[in-house]
């Protein structure tokens, strides 16, 4: 045996004792801070201790954070960490892409973190940066969301945060102590019969439940395609834009994802173009000319 082997052997044991020792700490922090704030969450009594309970806990694992509540379509700041946006900061959930699709679909997003996906006030200069969005549901509906960005992001825990805070509204909606963050009244999207540019939007409640499962999947695999053209090439969504000719240049990727959709959600007869939508949103920032001449426009 080499006279330095023992040495050497008992500095591993050491090392190894002294790295399991660290993530031990590590792992108890994390879930010491986990078990604090679902306290909090759980005897808040109003709906600023609500929130202060959402965001510190975001904060704790995201390098931005902003907690926003959700009525009638509009999306409104209700408090911010290592952010610096006005805080009276609104907007039509519609205008920004991510936060929409976190509403429509109850689940998270993550997106780039541009005008078009999640507000002019939340953008960031840097192309390749990227928000995540977090839905609070309530009785059915998204009450609230979190909006995480920046370094060190924890996305489990982040979720985590988010299933937390739902879950005490839920047990909360009827409390004589929870006053603000209440369920709203059920909205419907009455249909007028008439065609026009834009799909006319079935009323849900003309609908089954399947064909309703059918719209919220089509709804949610139009803003994955999109979302996955806008991050994986962004260069070339943003030259199409500015060319508008979106659909020149990326036509082997939105004709693949509409023969999907035509084959996967074009099988009833109140089903409409969510792709088309998501693309004109989206990927055309509003604007359908910004796909070009050579789109062939919707499905149907």
């Amino acid at each position: 045996m080499h006279s330095l082997e023992p040495a050497w052997e008992a500095l591993k044991r050491d090392f190894d004792a002294a790295i399991s020792q660290s993530v031990r700490a590590t792992r108890q922090e994390v879930t010491h801070d986990l078990n604090q704030i679902a306290r909090r969450l759980r005897n808040y009594r109003t709906e600023a201790e609500w929130i202060s309970a959402v965001l510190d806990g975001a904060a704790r694992f995201a390098g931005q954070a902003a907690v926003f509540t959700v009525n009638d379509g509009i999306v409104s700041l209700r408090a911010q960490e290592r952010l610096d946006v006005p805080s009276d900061l609104s907007f039509e959930a519609a205008s920004a892409g991510a936060f929409s699709g976190a509403i429509d679909s109850k689940d998270p997003v993550v997106a780039l973190r541009t005008a078009g996906e999640v507000n002019a006030a939340l953008s960031d200069a840097d192309p390749k940066a990227r928000a995540h969005i977090f839905p609070v549901t309530n009785a059915g509906r998204v009450a609230a969301l979190i909006f995480a960005a920046g370094e060190d992001l924890d996305l489990n825990a982040l979720e985590l945060i988010g299933g937390i805070a739902s879950a005490v509204l839920e047990r909360k909606s009827n409390s004589t102590i929870h006053t603000q963050i209440v369920p709203e009244s059920p909205k419907i999207v009455e249909t007028n019969g008439k065609k026009a540019s834009k799909p006319t939007l079935p009323s849900w409640a003309d609908l089954s439940d399947d064909q309703r499962s059918l719209h919220i999947k089509a709804q949610r695999f139009s803003r994955v395609k999109i979302a996955e053209m806008q991050i994986t090439r962004p260069e070339i969504c943003r030259a199409g834009r500015e060319q508008a000719n979106i659909y020149m240049l990326l036509k082997a990727e939105i004709d693949k994802a509409r023969d999907t959709y035509r084959k996967q959600f074009m099988t009833i007869p109140s089903m409409v173009d969510y792709l088309h939508l998501e693309l004109v949103h989206t990927a055309a920032e509003g604007d359908e000319n910004k796909l070009g001449a050579d789109y062939p426009g919707q499905l149907v």
